[in-house]
């Protein structure tokens, strides 16, 4: 998709990356990611935004209860970091009209960078939201969604997505 593609496409999507119960408790620096999750979540399907689930293959079926899909969510199963390189992902987006995503996941530093830098490419405004992702290590979460830690690297995601709260996930986050 060309940037100019992306930007005809108005409509938001949300994903969930990667969480699954063995992933969040293996990877995670923050015990409360999950709750914060839960609330972007919620806010995205009160938004009335598609969501998608994108998972390791093997831990298909083990979302973790609190982002569990509903009926018409679906749940892609992948086998690499980034949540596009083995999954329709794209073209379901593409066929939705989605040229915007809001993405949450664990680890910030795997799939959140993977996915945020490949959506990027490919021409996707994207939103991270921050306190809904984690990472094993605290540092390398901060490094990549805090302006403050390098604030002249070209590392932080913040260069390349906006940086939002679970309150915030909706369309309306694109008009400030």
């Amino acid at each position: 998709m060309t940037t100019t593609e992306a930007t005809d496409r108005t409509r938001t999507a949300f994903l969930a990356l990667d969480f699954v119960t063995y992933i969040v408790e293996n990877y995670s620096h923050d015990p409360a990611v999950v709750q914060h999750a839960a609330r972007a979540l919620e806010s995205a399907r009160t938004a009335g935004l598609p969501v998608f689930h994108v998972v390791p293959g093997p831990m298909r079926e083990q979302i973790h209860p609190a982002l569990a899909p509903r009926d018409d969510e679906p749940v892609l199963a992948k086998s690499s970091f980034a949540a596009f390189a083995t999954t329709d992902l794209h073209e379901r987006l593409r066929a939705a009209g989605v040229g915007r995503l809001v993405i949450a996941g664990v680890a910030t530093s795997g799939t959140v960078l993977s996915t945020t830098r490949w959506a990027h490419d490919l021409g996707y405004q994207v939103a991270v939201c921050a306190n809904a992702c984690a990472d094993p290590d605290p540092q390398a979460h901060a490094a990549l969604v805090d302006t403050t830690i390098f604030p002249d690297s070209w590392l932080g995601l913040w260069r390349i997505a906006r940086m939002v709260h679970p309150a915030e996930v909706g369309d309306a986050i694109w008009e400030a």
